[in-house]
């Protein structure tokens, strides 16, 4: 008890306020963050009606993502002025205090701060909860459910100011040797060339995915367990490598020309080139996993229904309704008057049961009124459709009937037909409904009465059009807005999960470079005395902190790029998002460049005559 008050007394004392109020905002703000994101997981959990089988999981990345960056702004803030706390122990130390009293001392200190800091988060969130209830993403409120159960509350409470206790007790040495070799500042060794080993492997597994996988599907076991596999090691690479890369900078540019800044900043790096990789960890993970989430998130958004639903929702919805020969006409009037029905188009199915494919009769002016993006149509002949429907020619003439319990031909195509072609899959032109040939009507004359028909509904954009036309009695086949929604979701919370860790690491990079630069005030006020300018400072230390933090960004999302594609190339039928990746880098890059002009400020204070006898 004596060594816990002792390490109170200490976090309150003039020289420690400032970075005991610091661990108080990191410690509530991250329990904050992490309660919401609890909460709108119960939430989801509750209240999911598709992908219930993959939502915990789901959640569990989408929670492990967001405490990520929390859990290592809580230790980087109780790790601020790291090596002179770590003196003050290792001197504790030789003047007599046992391991576990040491170690006490630093769970006071720090365990008394961010407690405090979790409750307040905890609280805040209680606070902020009717303000966030109508603020959920993709645009819905969230309901009752928007609230963390009672052992998410605890382990939140309980395992923040944990983290800050094991951030401060953990590193301290415990023997003497070790607390002398600290107090007399020995130097660490240079980042090992082992650290490229599972970059290279991950990068490898990776690559062979996509060089080996067909794009239909067909995934063999060794192959997701090199998908898994390859995406693993790649991101452990990509923490091991960083101060690897960051050496291998300083050690080329070292002996080049170079200005009384760029020196500085070199020599600063090459003694220390996993500090800033250490500080930024979390924000190249939160990087990675924010890429790769959105190159899967393209998996879901390359599916007929959610193509379908989107389409219906920002386009033009589209519904079908079935019925027969005798009531086509009739029902399609019934429609056309309907109130929101903005067209009707009656179209007449043919099955062929040998293939089990299907014509429809249309004409040119009717695939018009579908798409207008169908080319090289005739009225006079039959056709198929390209760009994804058929696979080519038959292999013989093709028997067409009305009915797929009946045999009897309605009308005979030969093989070699003239194609109708559309600017994307003819699927999803023609959807709802689906089509390998176009017969015109002329060929088929009168149908039977057991031709079925589809009747294609177009309205304006929304999610409302089959729910009225149910209500009104009509059958109809339509893809619900379920996937739609979940999708939407997703891609709202990928992205406030992303700015979420931008914003959490950049936060814990800017407030670990503002204390490292402190900790200097030996070294700047040396610097300035023997005549080097404070511009010349400031520079160094925006350098400093801007290249690993470029570095680290291009490659997080780079290598986050890595996995989503080789996720992707088992399905060629989904789209890379390059453009979204490049926009997270960029934004990534600039805060990060923000963050190093920032520290540049307070980094080279003015030299004031206490300071020079002081330091």
């Amino acid at each position: 008890m004596t060594s816990l008050l002792l390490g109170l007394r200490l976090s309150v004392t003039p020289a420690a306020r400032l970075r005991t109020a610091l661990l108080v905002l990191a410690a509530a703000l991250g329990a904050a963050v992490v309660v919401v994101t609890l909460a709108a997981g119960r939430h989801q959990l509750v209240t999911a009606t598709s992908y219930q089988a993959e939502m915990p999981r789901l959640v569990l990345v989408v929670v492990a993502a967001v405490a990520l960056p929390c859990v290592v702004l809580v230790a980087t803030v109780a790790r601020l002025s790291a090596s002179l706390r770590d003196r003050r122990l290792a001197n504790l130390r030789l003047i007599g205090l046992s391991p576990n009293q040491t170690r006490l001392i630093g769970t006071g200190e720090a365990g008394g701060a961010s407690l405090v800091g979790a409750l307040l988060g905890w609280g805040l969130f209680w606070l902020a909860r009717p303000l966030l209830l109508g603020h959920a993403p993709a645009g819905a409120a969230w309901g009752d459910f928007f609230r963390p159960t009672v052992v998410d509350q605890a382990l939140v409470v309980v395992g923040v100011p944990a983290i800050a206790i094991l951030a401060s007790v953990l590193p301290a040495r415990s023997s003497v040797d070790d607390a002398l070799a600290l107090t007399r500042r020995a130097d660490r060794r240079p980042p090992g060339w082992w650290r490229l080993l599972p970059l290279a492997a991950g990068a490898a597994l990776c690559l062979s995915v996509v060089g080996s996988t067909p794009g239909d599907g067909n995934v063999s076991d060794a192959q997701v367990a090199a998908l898994f596999g390859g995406i693993g090691l790649t991101a452990v690479g990509m923490l091991l490598v960083l101060p690897v890369l960051v050496r291998l900078i300083t050690r080329f540019s070292s002996g080049r020309s170079l200005g009384p800044s760029q020196r500085l900043a070199v020599r600063r790096l090459e003694a220390q080139p996993a500090g800033v990789a250490r500080i930024i960890a979390a924000l190249l993970i939160g990087l990675f996993l924010a890429t790769g989430a959105r190159f899967v998130l393209v998996a879901f958004e390359s599916t007929p229904q959610y193509v379908q639903a989107e389409r219906n929702v920002k386009v033009q919805q589209r519904v079908e309704v079935t019925t027969t020969q005798k009531r086509a006409e009739s029902v399609a009037a019934r429609l056309a008057q309907t109130e929101g029905v903005t067209g009707v188009v009656d179209l007449p199915i043919l099955h062929n049961s040998q293939e089990g494919s299907e014509a429809m009769v249309a004409t040119c002016e009717q695939l018009a009124a579908i798409d207008p993006g169908f080319e090289g149509c005739r009225n006079d002949e039959p056709m198929r459709l390209g760009s994804g429907s058929a696979t080519g020619p038959a292999s013989g003439p093709t028997a067409w009937s009305a009915d797929e319990r009946d045999a009897r031909p309605v009308v005979t195509t030969p093989a070699d037909l003239p194609v109708a072609t559309v600017d994307r899959p003819a699927f999803d032109a023609l959807s709802p409904i689906y089509a390998d040939v176009i017969i015109p009507p002329q060929m088929v004359g009168d149908l039977p009465p057991t031709t079925r028909h589809s009747i294609l509904v177009v309205g304006p954009p929304g999610p409302d059009l089959a729910g009225r036309l149910a209500g009104l009695g009509f059958q109809s086949s339509y893809y619900g807005t379920e996937d739609y929604d979940f999708v939407a979701t997703m891609r709202s919370v990928i992205w406030t999960v992303a700015g979420v860790v931008l914003g959490v690491g950049l936060l814990a990079l800017l407030v670990s470079a503002i204390d490292r630069a402190s900790q200097r005030r030996k070294e700047v006020v040396a610097l300035q005395l023997v005549g080097i300018g404070r511009g010349t400072i400031r520079r160094a230390q925006g350098l400093e902190t801007a290249v690993p933090v470029v570095i680290g960004s291009v490659l997080a999302v780079g290598l986050g790029a890595l996995a989503g594609a080789t996720f992707l190339s088992v399905d060629d039928s989904s789209t890379v998002p390059w453009a979204q990746t490049v926009v997270l880098g960029g934004v990534a890059v600039v805060g990060g460049l923000v963050v190093a002009a920032i520290t540049m400020v307070a980094c080279a204070p003015r030299v004031r005559a206490e300071e020079i006898r002081a330091e």
